[in-house]
């Protein structure tokens, strides 16, 4: 089995109705591991009580703790606020524990046997200390996979130029592929074109995953594209429904499915999770999916 690592961020969603363990990375760990693969988020925590009742939150889930670092920067903390579409805008607490990921030699021996795939963003690049340990592991990645989460004000042009540069998939959403876009070519508008602008740009990139809300998602490489309309539900909120279709579409993928299969099953894991509050809420994955993806 595939050792997935989910580099960078571990913090607290601090929602409307109470606090949520959050983090992009994280959620997609936790998500995989639902899916039944090998991820663990390698991230750090503040020794405090926010930071310990984390640690606690990933072994009642039994998500692997064992790349978890512990320093005395405070944990992560992120006000999530949520518009009448109950979509999510977020505050982000700096510096916080997970802007200090250190990967010594000791840990690079240990995971490199395991040429794992390497999950990361942007957000934990805010950092020069993660920047450098990201570029350790992506000399022992055999698979490198780029959730870009834009967070302002913690990313800019060269950052995701060297992102980009150092990735094999890209996951954006349709709003980022927009801006992204405008800073190389300001001339080009729809999707397809600066899909393929981007693949243009960056060669190493087999392939572009674009989430478009409650308008479906997209699959881009340089043979074709796939599109899915995506799943009309009763949404709770969209806190983490990114990182579950992201999730599920890795898995499908290293089964073995076609980037069609892949897309409709991410597009209604991500519906799925939506219609719960939170980023990481327990279902039964095969029931729920599967349900929707029949009802169409």
């Amino acid at each position: 089995m595939e050792k997935i690592i989910c580099f960078g961020e571990l913090l607290w969603d601090m929602l409307p109705e109470g606090k949520m363990a959050g983090g992009a990375p994280m959620n997609v760990a936790f998500h995989l591991h639902q899916l039944g693969l090998d991820a663990s988020p390698l991230t750090a925590l503040g020794k405090d009580d926010l930071g310990f009742e984390l640690a606690d939150f990933l072994k009642s889930k039994s998500i692997p703790t064992s790349l978890i670092q512990w320093n005395n920067q405070p944990t992560g903390k992120v006000l999530v606020s949520l518009n009448e579409k109950q979509e999510a805008s977020y505050t982000i607490a700096s510096p916080a524990a997970w802007d200090f990921i250190k990967i010594n030699e000791e840990l690079l021996e240990s995971i490199k046997a395991s040429k794992p795939i390497i999950v990361f963003g942007s957000l934990a690049c805010r950092s020069e200390i993660n920047r450098r340990s990201l570029a350790k592991l992506w000399s022992i990645a055999s698979l490198k996979i780029c959730d870009i989460n834009l967070r302002t004000p913690f990313y800019n042009k060269d950052l995701v130029h060297h992102l980009f540069s150092n990735t094999d998939w890209i996951k954006i959403n349709h709003d980022e592929l927009a801006l992204i876009t405008s800073w190389f070519a300001d001339d080009v508008k729809d999707e397809q074109s600066q899909a393929q602008h981007l693949l243009n740009l960056f060669p190493d990139v087999d392939m572009i995953l674009i989430t478009r809300g409650d308008k479906g998602a997209a699959y881009y490489d340089r043979d074709g594209h796939y599109s899915h309309d995506g799943y009309k539900v009763s949404v709770a909120d969209t806190v983490g429904s990114g990182d579950s279709f992201l999730a599920m579409f890795i898995s499908k993928a290293l089964s073995g499915n076609n980037p069609d299969d892949c897309l409709r099953y991410a597009c209604a894991m991500g519906a799925t999770v939506a219609t719960h509050k939170g980023a990481t809420p327990v279902f039964d994955i095969d029931d729920a999916v599967n349900e929707l993806i029949l009802k169409g």
